[in-house]
């Protein structure tokens, strides 16, 4: 067993998260960075292109 990597604690049955925790953090992290489009803006700079949901031919 694991612990879930959300920081709750709690043993995972092999995964890295307990079920719903990786949701329980995503909003965690979108509050603490000020919203969904905060988020995106610090995202955005760390990872040095835009983000977007256009779909690419690839």
């Amino acid at each position: 067993m694991t612990t879930c990597i959300c920081g709750c604690g709690e043993q995972t049955k092999g995964g890295k998260f307990r079920p719903g925790h990786d949701q329980k953090l995503r909003a965690a992290i979108e509050d603490a960075a000020g919203g969904l489009e905060s988020l995106r803006v610090i995202v955005e700079k760390h990872i040095g292109r835009a983000i977007t949901t256009a779909k690419t031919d690839e």
